[in-house]
């Protein structure tokens, strides 16, 4: 069996839960060999939907990467989930992914199809992932919203690093994980940064990973 590492496309999507499936099944009849689920809540960014305890709405995360028919994914959702469509269902990010590991019949050289967009575009916009310890992640969402975040993902998880690797990477052993995706324009993430440095845990050693990658585009899922 042959692999090649590759660079390719990361689509990351977040819909309404129980929407996943079927965002999954547009993916694929456009050429995407599969894609993986998982399960968040969305933090919105509105005071009155605070208190009414209405502001976290469960939403289904799905991941799809991509190679050279990224663009007719993309353009395959974009066509599904058009604004003519209904009411706003959720949002997706194109992310470039700078090497993938895929199975591949060897040939003389791998030539890039005609039409396809092999260039980085920019959206203006910016994903920040915080991964923090169980319980965290609405107290640095709390910070970045002061600082100009309008909103976050919040996916639940666990760690997985042995007593070594703690050494390496500074973290503390606590299995339950949270991950906060935030998405933000490109001029607000310094703010937010700094923002959320002050955050106690992420002040003590192992509180926490926050890490930055640029949105390619930035597309909006309905009306």
């Amino acid at each position: 069996m042959n692999f090649a590492f590759l660079p390719g496309k990361l689509l990351i999507s977040m819909i309404a839960r129980h929407k996943g499936e079927k965002f999954v099944t547009v993916t694929k009849a456009a050429g995407a060999r599969g894609g993986t689920i998982a399960f968040g809540r969305a933090v919105a960014d509105n005071v009155i939907l605070q208190k009414l305890s209405l502001a976290d709405v469960q939403q289904d995360i799905v991941f799809t990467l991509m190679r050279d028919e990224a663009p007719v994914i993309v353009d395959a959702v974009c066509e599904a989930y058009h604004e003519k469509s209904g009411k706003l269902t959720g949002i997706a990010l194109l992310l470039d992914v700078s090497g993938m590991l895929v199975r591949h019949t060897p040939t003389p050289a791998i030539e890039p199809e005609p039409g396809v967009r092999r260039e980085k575009m920019d959206s203006g916009y910016t994903l920040l992932t915080v991964i923090v310890n169980n319980g965290y992640a609405d107290d640095v969402m709390a910070q970045a919203r002061k600082a100009g975040a309008r909103g976050g993902t919040i996916l639940t998880g666990r760690g997985t690093a042995s007593e070594k690797d703690l050494t390496f990477f500074g973290l503390t052993l606590v299995p339950e994980k949270e991950v906060l995706l935030i998405v933000a324009e490109k001029d607000h993430v310094n703010p937010i940064l700094e923002a959320i440095h002050t955050i106690p845990t992420l002040a003590e050693p192992g509180g926490g990973i926050v890490y930055t990658m640029d949105v390619e585009r930035f597309i909006l899922l309905g009306k």
